[in-house]
């Protein structure tokens, strides 16, 4: 029995690859698992709605309990690591120009630059599309590092892996702009039309370009299997988790009147899913770099990272003062709406650029990328 039991295990241990970039529990729970989050963010505003209720009250826990707290997990191993400022100087202080970018634009549209007011809409609409697309790209981070974690690097892979969670999660956003009554009132203020024959031409390409990437995909996984190739099963249970939940909010949120609840909802909904990865993934990090040599010192990085808890206590703190200015003092699409969207660029950027893996070596020991985690 026992050796029948052997065989199974290394049947199914030969038929998937089991590389986690913490372990099996931390990335069900926290990588993979917490798109449970997203759901029920999904259903409680969906009630409030129903209710005839604000869903601000979804809201609020979302900015100061996650969203808020998430941008200060970047700062955490940024601007707050004097090793890092002193390295990445350029980086980390030119990055702090895009706070101008917004303001610029508003005023240019007050001014009717080149006879045109719709350069504040045109920001504002900019800015949502720099959000959506964060978020994907975080998806598409970590399902890099579990293709890094499970040697799933063979350029085949590469390129159908990348087409196919791109396209994934543009599509179901394309049909938000062009059905939803939030994406409606944007796409008018720029002088667009959802229902122009053009964007309608647009969302089918991408529609028809997802079933290609979906078909490929699929048949991918069945090559592989016939050719007794290893599936790996984390990047898969974290496509399954992300795409589809991305489809199912924005689609049941397209309906949703006025468009600022609509609106609203989509962001807290689809948000909370990757600000919790984004917590965990900086823990993680922030506890191998900042407290393993006792003896070094990061600055306010090393004081911040000196326990979960002061982490959670500067992050609650930062969360607060960045969002409570913007949903209570500053005026939607107003010049310092636009001042303050710096502050998630700032976050979107970086972010871009501190989470290579391919590229730098000492992110790949502090997420201990070369010790696969197996189970």
């Amino acid at each position: 029995m026992a050796s029948a039991a052997a065989a199974v295990e290394n049947g199914r241990r030969d038929s998937v690859t089991l590389g986690w970039i913490i372990n099996k529990k931390d990335d069900l729970i926290w990588f993979i698992g917490s798109v449970v989050a997203s759901y029920a963010f999904l259903a409680a505003n969906l009630l409030l709605l129903k209710l005839g209720l604000s869903v601000m009250i979804i809201t609020w826990i979302w900015a100061l309990g996650f969203d808020g707290p998430h941008v200060f997990g970047t700062v955490s191993r940024t601007y707050a690591d004097n090793e890092e400022r002193r390295k990445r100087a350029k980086l980390y202080y030119g990055t702090l120009s895009l706070f101008l970018l917004g303001p610029a634009m508003v005023l240019a549209g007050q001014w009717k630059l080149f006879g045109s007011d719709a350069w504040g809409p045109a920001f504002f609409f900019f800015a949502s599309l720099w959000a959506y697309y964060h978020l994907v790209k975080q998806h598409y981070g970590f399902m890099i590092l579990y293709k890094k974690k499970n040697d799933d690097l063979l350029e085949i892979d590469n390129l159908i892996d990348r087409a196919f969670i791109l396209l994934g999660m543009t599509y179901p956003f394309v049909r938000f702009l062009t059905h939803s009554y939030a994406a409606k009132e944007r796409l008018e203020g720029m002088r667009l039309s959802p229902q122009s024959e053009s964007i309608w031409w647009f969302e089918t390409l991408v529609f028809s370009a997802f079933v290609i990437s979906l078909v490929l995909f699929a048949g991918r996984q069945a090559q592989r299997m016939y050719l007794k190739r290893p599936l790996n099963l984390p990047k898969l249970l974290l496509l399954g988790a992300a795409i589809p939940m991305h489809w199912i909010v924005l689609r049941l949120l397209e309906p949703v009147q006025p468009a600022a609840a609509g609106a609203l909802a989509a962001v807290a909904t689809l948000t909370i899913y990757h600000n919790i990865q984004y917590h965990r993934i900086i823990w993680f990090h922030n506890r191998n770099k900042y407290t393993r040599e006792t003896t070094k010192s990061y600055g306010a990085a090393s004081v911040i990272s000196k326990s979960v808890w002061s982490y959670i206590g500067f992050a609650l703190v930062f969360g607060a003062l960045y969002h409570i200015p913007h949903y209570t003092i500053v005026k939607p699409d107003s010049f310092w709406m636009a001042f303050i969207w710096g502050g998630a660029f700032t976050h979107y950027y970086l972010d871009s650029k501190i989470w290579r893996v391919r590229r730098d070596a000492q992110l790949n020991e502090n997420l201990r990328m070369a010790r696969a985690e197996t189970g």
